[in-house]
């Protein structure tokens, strides 16, 4: 395909006009512990690795590098980091917290606040300390009032170092993957098992606000939700359409409402209400990357044009899906500002990633004119890192910046200094994108 023939495909896609950014609109990055860090720690998916089911993950030096990478995402004029904690490292064993591991964390968030950058810590992105998948995951009510445990040990301990925490990373994919379709450690694929996951998540969620609030000085405890936008592949296919509304009404439906009114409604059980579920959240963090479809083959990617462009990892890019998805959350769940925790695109191409983040740019203003109250954007993610089931292959490269895994050394990609154009100016001029 012609440059000129490319670039059509993006031209609906693509902002017309400038699109402004207020002086206090939070821009930052998103990583997660395990999929920067990497290493031999005692976790679930270490294992997975080991039995072949998943691709090892060596990292990408940030253990190490941590205090070169948050001066580097510094200069570009992203000032909030999201980051995780590895719960495997913290608690290698039921009950021995590894005073090192906590320090190491501690350091992060310093070294953040001395480069200008603010910290946000999430407690929790997909992956168990060996012993906890050991002994039945999260389904076990010993392994849920474990995780309580460390929630209120790692939020003393970094309370002072943090005002910002998540207690999970996408809750909801955490159950649809590993629960349902199976294919995330614990490897489990019952819809039983789902929605009993669904429930304990919701209600952990619920207890951990609580534990964090309690700290001093009281943190900010947002949630992240990866939204997918549920579409049928042929519209006219009852049965698609009966697919996608079920799919919504389960993933999106029951989490809007428990966090909205404290009830949790789940297929073919009797509704639970968890009073302090009500109102869990001083943000809600949204991320989403693209739209879900149904269709004859099962899920895929969905978008409303012929021909739309497609990203390393062969999804179509929709960015409707964010402007609709911001809305109906805003719509849901009055009064809750939103933060976009995780957007961005796997390419080696960085003309596409600047097109791709030019169209979101454009979606997130579109819901703003809507109503939608968005305080931020964070982009997923800064330097590249393991991707859950493509490991560090070429095609599924999310940074803003590269590194040489010889040597680990760091260098800004072309979206990278785009991106910090577009910070310094508060502004995106369409004519500045290629």
């Amino acid at each position: 395909m012609s440059a000129a023939d490319e670039r059509a495909r993006w031209s609906t896609l693509l902002p017309q006009t400038p699109i402004r950014f207020a002086p206090d609109f939070a821009w930052g990055v998103a990583s997660s512990a395990f999929q920067a860090e990497g290493g031999d720690v005692p976790n679930d998916w270490v294992e997975a690795a080991r039995a072949g089911r998943v691709p090892p993950n060596p990292g990408n030096g940030f253990w190490t590098r941590g205090e070169e990478d948050l001066r580097l995402v510094a200069s570009l004029g992203l000032r909030h980091y999201r980051m995780s904690v590895e719960w495997s490292r913290v608690e290698p064993e039921r009950g021995r917290f590894d005073a090192s591991a906590l320090d190491h964390y501690r350091a992060l968030c310093d070294a953040a606040a001395a480069a200008g950058v603010t910290p946000w810590v999430n407690l929790f992105h997909f992956t168990h300390p060996r012993w906890v998948a050991e002994s039945g995951g999260l389904l076990a009510i010993a392994n849920r009032d474990a995780f309580l445990r460390y929630v209120e040990h790692v939020g003393r301990a970094l309370a002072p170092h943090a005002r910002h925490f998540h207690v999970s990373n996408e809750s909801m994919v955490y159950v649809l993957t590993a629960y349902l379709m199976g294919v995330n450690p614990p490897f489990v694929q019952d819809a039983t098992s789902a929605f009993t996951m669904t429930r304990h998540v919701l209600a952990l969620h619920a207890d951990a606000h609580r534990i964090l609030k309690a700290l001093v000085p009281q943190p900010t405890v947002a949630t992240i939700e990866v939204y997918l936008d549920a579409r049928p592949e042929d519209p006219a296919d009852a049965l698609q359409r009966q697919a996608a509304e079920r799919f919504d009404a389960w993933y999106h439906g029951t989490l809007l409402e428990a966090l909205a009114t404290g009830w949790i409604r789940l297929p073919g059980r009797e509704p639970e209400e968890i009073p302090h579920l009500r109102g869990a959240l001083d943000l809600y963090g949204f991320n989403y990357y693209n739209a879900t479809s149904f269709g004859a083959q099962g899920p895929g990617s969905w978008s409303d044009l012929a021909d739309p462009p497609v990203d390393g990892m062969r999804r179509r890019v929709f960015p409707g899906g964010l402007e609709d998805g911001l809305v109906r959350v805003a719509t849901a769940l009055p009064g809750v500002p939103l933060l976009v925790t995780e957007n961005g695109c796997p390419t080696d191409d960085e003309t596409f990633r600047i097109r791709y983040l030019a169209s979101h740019f454009a979606a997130l203003d579109r819901a703003r004119a809507r109503g939608a109250d968005v305080r931020g954007y964070f982009h997923w993610t800064a330097v590249d890192n393991y991707e859950w089931h493509e490991g560090f292959g070429a095609h599924a490269r999310f940074g803003l910046i590269g590194f040489d895994p010889a040597t680990q050394e760091r260098s800004v990609k072309r979206s990278g200094r785009w991106l910090a154009e577009v910070i310094s100016r508060s502004v995106l001029d369409p004519a500045g994108v290629p």
